[in-house]
């Protein structure tokens, strides 16, 4: 039973909130639901089976038998979790009754349907008869021997809303347990950009004087991100070095990227302590924007550590880029009177480090119109590249009907899409043509291309038949087309 698991075998679930609480009961719940359908099963083929060695694969017995050789304690994962919700410590100066330490209690927490579910698993453990036909005799678990098995949930009111998240997105927007920890020391990094192989160098040398996380000591490690990519894509992390609360990394953690993209980045270094079975605790950051870090200056600096301030997405101007080439086909330049009217090629090879909008990759595709034609039958588009930042896309596509003249009023848009299961979302942007603000004398939003891209379509009607690269900053700032 779970009241026996011996205490080393439990787990620090104090800082659970009343609504994790009541998400672990229904689990617990359903997981005693699957239990009694399995024994239902095991004890039809008991009766039916004869053959021991065959018994013994159908009911699972070679799965315990296993588990037991290679664990030591020989607990179910439920119960496990179940008793150290029980042993949980009960804070200073609150009482709380044992009335969540049985499953029932749980029951009496959960949702209408979840407590429909308990209440038929209930039945069939009380020797009740279920679906299969089967009965079982009632075996009373031993009562809990204290009166406080339990704390109470933690009050939502402690933590700050943007706190109330689990996982990797924990450790990356919120301060985790911050409030308990107050931010000091200083962290001592380097910055060195190896042109050779595209390829920024961050050495974390080590951390001064930095606050004592519990029981007055630190296991620290740090944490790295070019913002504004927070995916775990772009995370970098060092060693953790336990018990220190002066500790020396001397670790370089590197990142593959073009010098001049590095000026729309900001370096976000934090300091971490690990916490195995709870959540790690910010101990502070530091924050170096690269557009104004002087890149002579390769010796080590140091940094006061600061709280932590989320940067907003909403400021980014780029989320990556794409690499494309163009061409255009006057009319009878190939002889014979090919192409009848003058073409436009394009091929859309790649893009490269995007930024997705939230963490880990995206689905990607990218498409295109030549305005002012924004019909359907203007648009192109590319196949949609799975989980990915630097999709090959490879993709070639034709308009025609054009004559050179018609260049100068038009306008080709590369919008690049984030594909989730029913929906998308734009990502960003480009947008070739003379960005002159009007099309066959008419005012227009969408002539707003930057310099950058103007340059590319002045080259391309300067070049006719010659294909003209290029590798453009997916946009933010699109306007509107109407």
């Amino acid at each position: 039973m779970a009241q026996d698991i011996e205490a080393d075998c439990l787990l620090d679930l104090s800082f659970l909130t009343e609504e994790e609480q009541s998400t672990i009961g229904e689990v617990l719940l359903r997981d005693s639901q699957l239990r009694v359908l399995e024994e239902g099963r095991v004890s039809k083929l008991r009766k039916s089976v004869s053959d021991p060695s065959q018994l013994k694969g159908l009911t699972g017995d070679w799965f315990c038998d296993v588990r037991a050789k290679r664990h030591r304690h020989n607990h179910l994962g439920a119960d496990i979790v179940r008793a150290s919700i029980r042993r949980k410590k009960k804070p200073r100066g609150r009482g709380w009754g044992a009335e969540l330490a049985t499953p029932r209690a749980w029951a009496a927490r959960l949702s209408p349907s979840s407590q429909d579910r308990w209440a038929s698993a209930r039945l069939a453990a009380e020797g009740g008869e279920t679906r299969f036909g089967w009965r079982r005799e009632l075996v009373a678990p031993p009562g809990p021997s204290a009166p406080h098995l339990l704390p109470p949930p933690t009050p939502r009111w402690l933590f700050p809303a943007r706190l109330q998240l689990s996982g990797s997105m924990m450790s990356l927007y919120s301060e985790g347990d911050v409030g308990s920890v107050e931010v000091c020391g200083c962290i001592q990094l380097s910055l060195h950009y190896e042109a050779t192989r595209k390829e920024l160098r961050v050495h974390v040398v080590q951390c001064r004087g930095l606050a004592q996380a519990k029981k007055r000591r630190s296991d620290p490690y740090v944490k790295t991100y070019l913002l504004p990519d927070k995916s775990n894509h772009g995370k970098r992390k060092t060693a953790i070095k336990k018990r220190s609360l002066d500790p020396v990394f001397n670790e370089t953690l590197k990142y593959k990227m073009e010098k001049d993209e590095l000026q729309s980045r900001v370096l976000n270094a934090s300091v971490w302590h690990h916490d195995p079975l709870g959540r790690n605790l910010f101990l502070g950051e530091v924050e170096i924007a690269l557009s104004t870090w002087d890149w002579g200056n390769v010796h080590p600096e140091w940094f006061n550590l600061q709280p932590r301030t989320p940067v907003s997405p909403h400021g980014l101007g780029s989320r990556g880029k794409l690499n494309l080439a163009l061409k255009f086909i006057p009319a009878g330049a190939e002889g014979a009177g090919l192409p009848p009217t003058g073409e436009l090629h394009i091929w859309v090879k790649d893009a490269q480090s995007l930024i997705p909008l939230r963490g880990g990759t995206m689905d990607s595709s990218v498409q295109c119109y030549v305005l002012p034609d924004d019909s359907k039958a203007s648009r192109q588009k590319t196949r949609v590249v799975k989980r990915s930042l630097t999709p090959l896309f490879n993709h070639t596509m034709v308009y025609d009907g054009f004559q050179a003249k018609d260049l100068s009023e038009a306008c080709a848009e590369f919008t690049l899409w984030h594909h989730e299961n029913f929906s998308k979302q734009l990502l960003g942007g480009l947008r070739l043509s003379l960005g002159t603000g009007s099309s066959y004398g008419l005012p227009v939003p969408w002539m707003d291309s930057t310099e950058e891209e103007r340059r590319v379509w002045g080259r391309l009607l300067q070049q006719p038949c010659l294909w003209v690269e290029a590798l453009l900053p997916l946009r933010t700032n699109l306007t509107p087309r109407t």
